[in-house]
């Protein structure tokens, strides 16, 4: 009974240290078709080699005396691949807006009157997508091989996450004339730049009231004067009636876009042209193999501990590729082979109590000794190391009647992800599997990252098919919210694991 206050007081004690925000940490990976098929709730549930990366204090229970249910495995394998995506705050969305825009406006020192509307577009859509740092897109990959053995296991976990973001250059935005350190103010209220007559104070297409609004508006920004305010809208004025008079759709809202070009000249101040803009797409990532040699101990018949000393080889990603006058093709194969390679080891704890065979509680540790990682060094601020920072899970699951078993997971840290230092990982999981028959099982799930809001809950489901010496799970899931891109509607996160696993 004191080695069970001690372990329940351990438990207390490393949730309590990990709980403050300041802890951060790679994001969980859901791996597995079974724990996916239960919204990633596995940390109490997992019962075989997969136990290895969701608890390895399970390994504790196996081939022993008394262990109830889980003595029965004497030994299991199992090979998963999974793969996954996520696209975050409406980046799909941005993309599709600055897509429609031609950019060959921007090929000549002069805009032409007809293409005004696409300029003041382009650079509105430019603006909006730079306001926020965690647009972005995120793939990830998985794939494990075990063997486990009574209470010992040895194996290999192979866990991608890759993120790619835009980071827009707004100050090099005049249009291609070969200007070096040209005022862009002063350019924007230069008639003559727009191919537009000098201002006369009369609107063409905009009315009188949303005119005069403008001017006012743009006059108290830093950098513009009344004057360069009145020949920028008349220039702007100008082409958009041109524009109007050759049949193109002007948006309702152009006079947000109008203030929001001269907002980005005001900010801007001094700036080149698009030939030297410096926007780029910025890669982010890691791909880890971790090789676990995994034993798990039972201190009573109903507490386990268990653990992972695990080898671990990291190839970590950090490349930037400009967006504008680059061709990206090579770019890109060129950015395939800029990595660092480096090796590390980790330790990984968890702790099972069974309360019978219908409650099972417990907590899981993953890289508690910090491992570290090259990392390229994109800006002189850059870290030339990335952290494997300790990541706490607690779960449990209940088994109401016989054949259903109803499971939650909580991350008790907050996880840091390949998007930016800002993003934040801290999911919740809720997951049940029915078995009916030997034969089939079933798994729904949902799982949530509540420490964020721009995806909502994430919907999962999966099914598990016993072939006597063989084992086949499939796992998906998909996020309650879409995005429209290119006309269609895209689930803002899908994921797919399947295994082919051995039980006995």
């Amino acid at each position: 009974m004191r080695i069970l206050t001690r372990c329940w007081g351990l438990i207390v004690l490393i949730a309590f240290i990990t709980c403050p925000a300041a802890v951060s940490a790679r994001e969980w990976s859901i791996v597995g078709p079974r724990a996916l098929g239960m919204g990633g709730a596995n940390v109490a549930v997992a019962n075989d080699v997969t136990a290895s990366y969701w608890n390895p204090s399970a390994y504790g229970f196996f081939s022993k005396e008394g262990g109830g249910d889980d003595s029965k495995r004497d030994w299991s394998s199992t090979v998963s691949v999974g793969v996954g995506a996520s696209i975050h705050e409406e980046l799909g969305e941005k993309l599709d807006e600055i897509s429609e825009y031609d950019f060959d406006v921007l090929d000549d020192g002069v805009i032409q009157v007809q293409d005004v509307d696409d300029y003041v577009q382009l650079l509105s859509a430019l603006e909006a997508f730079d306001e926020n740092e965690n647009r972005a897109v995120k793939v990830t990959a998985d794939t494990q091989f075990g063997i486990q053995i009574g209470p010992f296991g040895i194996g290999g976990i192979a866990m991608a996450e890759m993120s790619a973001k835009g980071d827009i250059d707004t100050v090099n935005i005049i249009p291609n004339t070969g200007v070096v350190g040209g005022d862009t103010v002063s350019y924007l209220a230069d008639p003559a730049n727009f191919s537009a007559p000098a201002s006369d104070g009369n609107p063409a297409y905009l009315d009188t009231t949303t005119y005069n609004n403008l001017i006012n508006t743009i006059t108290v920004l830093p950098g513009w004067s009344t004057t360069e305010a009145e020949n920028f809208v008349d220039a702007i004025d100008y082409g958009l009636d041109q524009a109007a008079s050759a049949g193109e759709t002007i948006p309702s809202d152009i006079d947000t876009d109008i203030l929001n070009v001269a907002q980005l000249a005001s900010d801007a101040g001094t700036g080149d042209s698009f030939e030297d803009n410096a926007s780029v797409l910025l890669f982010k990532g890691i791909f880890v193999t971790e090789v676990p040699v995994t034993y798990g101990y039972a201190i009573t018949e109903d507490l386990a501990i268990g653990g992972n000393l695990k080898y671990m080889k990291a190839r970590t990603y950090n490349v930037a590729l400009k967006i504008f006058n680059t061709d990206f093709d090579d770019a890109f194969d060129d950015a395939q082979d800029d990595y660092k390679e480096s090796t590390n080891f980790g330790i990984d704890l968890g702790l099972l109590y069974r309360f019978g065979d219908d409650l099972r509680v417990g907590l899981v540790g993953r890289n508690l000794n910090s491992p570290e990682f090259d990392m390229k060094k994109l800006l002189p601020s850059d870290d030339d190391t990335i952290e494997e920072e300790p990541q706490l899970r607690a779960g449990v699951c209940y088994k109401p009647i016989s054949f259903l078993i109803l499971a939650a997971d909580c991350d008790l840290t907050k996880n840091d992800t390949t998007i930016s230092g800002s993003y934040k990982s801290r999911n919740i999981a809720l997951g049940a599997e029915l078995n009916l028959i030997e034969f089939l099982r079933l798994r729904v799930g949902a799982y949530k990252n509540i420490a964020e809001s721009d995806i909502g809950w994430v919907y999962t489901a999966g099914l598990g098919l016993n072939f006597w010496l063989f084992n086949l799970d499939a796992g998906v899931a998909m996020a309650s919210e879409s995005e429209t891109i290119d006309e269609e509607d895209i689930p803002k996160e899908v994921r797919a694991e399947v295994a082919l696993s051995m039980l006995f």
